[in-house]
C-alpha cells in the first residue's frame, strides 16, 4: 500500500467521512487545493500545521509518515546533532553560556524550548517569576498572555517554526493582577534531515524598558510643542565629523521642511545674510577656540527670500583630554519680538519729536 501524505489524507478524510469543502473551510483554502493535497501536491508548512490541528493528529506523521515520527520521537537528548544545535542556538541567542547563567540568575531571564512535535514545552525553573505561574504546558503560556495579544503571539509563534533565523516578539501578561511587557527570542532547530524538531529561546521582563520609552516619548512630545510655541530649535554639531543634527522645529525657523535633508554647516551658514555671516562663523571658532558659551543674533533668509531674525546660544563640549568635540544650542526665531521693539521705538520717537 502506498504510504504518502497524500493516500494519509485521503485515508483520514475517507475514514472520517469528511468532504473536501470541510476540510477547506477549516484550513482557509479553498476545495481544489485539499484536492490537490490528496492527489500529491505539495502544502505549505502552516497550512500543514491548521490541517494536523483540524484533523487531530501528529503534522510529522501525516507528513512525512510513521517512519520519520519514530525517527525524530528518538532523537531528543540522546542525539548529538541536536544536542550540538541546542548548544549552538542558545549561545546565539544568549551569546555565551556564562552571559545566559548570570542572566538567569541576575536579570531574570527564563530559558524555554518547546518540542513542535509533541507540543510539549520545557521552562527553566525561574519560569514562574517571570509569568506568576509555573508553565508545564503550552496552555499555561497562554493563559498567561493578554487576551489582546494571544492570537498575534500564536502568529509569531507559527512564523518561527517555517522561518530561518532569529525571531523575537514582545507581548503582554497578566501577572499578580498587573500587566507585564515579556520579549521573547527564539529560534529553530532541525534534525539532519532538516525538519523542525524543537524551538528554542529566552524571555525577560521588559516592563520597564517600555515605561521608559513611553515616558520618553511623552517628554519628547511636550519638548517639541514648547519648541513649537516659542519657535525655539535645538541642534547638535559633532567638531570630529562636521556631522549636524536638528529637532523638527529648527527645521521649521530655517524655512525648510523638518528632517526634508541631513543639514550641513555648509548649508546652515548660507542661510545667513551676507552682512552676519561672518561674524557668526567668529563667533563660532572662539567658542571652539575657548571652550565657551556664545550667543549671537544674526538674520537670515528663507527659501522664499522672507528675511528672520534668530537668536542663537552654543556650548562646546569636551572630552576627557579637554579636547572640543561636540557643540550642542539652540536657535530662536525672535523676528516678532525685533519688529514689536522697532515699532515700539519709533512710537517713542514720534512722541518725543511732539
Amino acid at each position: 500500500m502506498e504510504d504518502s501524505f497524500a493516500s494519509r489524507l485521503k485515508g483520514l478524510l475517507a475514514q472520517r467521512q469528511l468532504m473536501l469543502k470541510q476540510v477547506a473551510e477549516a484550513v482557509s483554502v479553498s476545495p481544489s487545493a485539499v484536492h490537490k493535497w490528496t492527489r500529491g501536491g505539495e502544502i505549505e508548512y502552516e497550512r500543514l500545521l491548521a490541517l494536523a490541528r483540524f484533523l487531530g493528529v501528529n503534522w510529522v506523521w501525516l507528513r512525512y509518515g510513521e517512519q520519520a515520527l519514530a525517527d525524530l520521537e528518538s532523537s531528543g537528548a540522546s542525539d548529538p546533532h541536536i544536542r550540538a544545535l541546542r548548544q549552538k542556538h542558545l549561545g546565539e541567542i544568549m551569546e555565551s553560556e556564562a552571559r545566559m547563567k548570570f542572566a538567569q540568575e541576575a536579570a531574570g531571564i527564563v530559558t524555554w524550548e518547546w518540542n513542535v512535535l509533541t507540543d510539549a514545552v520545557s521552562y527553566s525553573a525561574n519560569a514562574a517569576t517571570l509569568f506568576g505561574r509555573p508553565i508545564a504546558a503550552m496552555d499555561d503560556f497562554r493563559a498567561c498572555v493578554h487576551p489582546a495579544d494571544v492570537a498575534r503571539v500564536k502568529e509569531l509563534q507559527q512564523r518561527a517554526l517555517s522561518a530561518p533565523g532569529m525571531h523575537e516578539w514582545e507581548f503582554r501578561v497578566q501577572r499578580e493582577g498587573e500587566t507585564r511587557w515579556i520579549s521573547s527570542r527564539a529560534t529553530l532547530v532541525r534534525d539532519a534531515e532538516q525538519r523542525p524538531v524543537k524551538l528554542i529561546g529566552v524571555s525577560l521582563d521588559i516592563t520597564e524598558r517600555r515605561r521608559t520609552e513611553a515616558a520618553l516619548r511623552r517628554n519628547e512630545a511636550l519638548l517639541a510643542k514648547a519648541q513649537e510655541l516659542a519657535h525655539l530649535g535645538g541642534w547638535y554639531w559633532n567638531l570630529q565629523t562636521d556631522d549636524c543634527a536638528w529637532t523638527d522645529e529648527a527645521y521649521r525657523i530655517f524655512g525648510w521642511a523638518p528632517q526634508a535633508f541631513k543639514v550641513t554647516m555648509e548649508r546652515y551658514l548660507a542661510s545667513i545674510v551676507d552682512e552676519d555671516r561672518a561674524r557668526v562663523e567668529a563667533a563660532i571658532r572662539e567658542a571652539v577656540a575657548t571652550r565657551t558659551r556664545y550667543r549671537v543674533e544674526y538674520a537670515i533668509l528663507w527659501p522664499d527670500g522672507s528675511r528672520r531674525e534668530i537668536r542663537e546660544d552654543g556650548e562646546v563640549t569636551v572630552d576627557e583630554h579637554g579636547n572640543a568635540v561636540t557643540m550642542v544650542g539652540a536657535s530662536q526665531d525672535i523676528t516678532e519680538q525685533k519688529q514689536a521693539l522697532r515699532a515700539r521705538r519709533g512710537g517713542e520717537e514720534r512722541v518725543t519729536l511732539q
